[in-house]
């Protein structure tokens, strides 16, 4: 059996000055526990616009399961705006009010984390997740990481952490 990593969080588009490119901690995550050969997820959520449906399709594409994956029909996909100063240093604006600021507790995204042998939270999207937080009531992603034999930020992925 493989070993079970799940992503929750951002998955967004850095739009850098030579182009857009995919991006996002947990998403990062997913994309090279799967190379690796782990079973990878991702919980997040996308626009219902060309940048969320090329998400899905890469996702599809590079055999990630996207059925953890929600669409927005009003906030857009996320996005990070990337400038270089003259002396080039990059300068982020992290866009607000995306897809991801309005992830859902569902059902898939419930039994992915409960079935994860490793989690990783995205810190950003952290700034809206209301499951993410103990007074948000109801159902939280939370509650079904008692299975999980790690629970890591992005940096902290490789490492033990419970």
């Amino acid at each position: 059996m493989s070993f079970r990593v799940v992503g929750i969080g951002e998955v967004l588009w850095d739009l850098l000055p030579a182009g857009a490119q995919l991006g996002g901690a947990p998403a990062n995550v997913a994309y090279h526990a799967h190379a690796l050969g782990a079973t990878a997820s991702l919980v997040t959520r996308v626009g219902n616009d060309d940048l969320g449906k090329t998400i899905v399709e890469r996702f599809e594409q590079i055999e990630i399961a996207d059925d953890t994956i929600q669409v927005d029909d009003v906030a857009p996909t996320g996005t990070v705006t990337v400038a270089l100063s003259r002396d080039g240093i990059p300068r982020y604006r992290i866009h607000e009010n995306v897809a991801w600021d309005h992830l859902a507790v569902t059902t898939p995204a419930l039994t992915a984390v409960r079935a994860a042998d490793a989690v990783c939270f995205g810190s950003t999207a952290r700034r809206h997740f209301a499951a993410c937080h103990p007074e948000a009531g109801g159902r939280r992603l939370g509650d079904g990481l008692a299975g999980a034999r790690y629970q890591c930020p992005p940096e902290l992925f490789l490492a033990r952490c419970d």
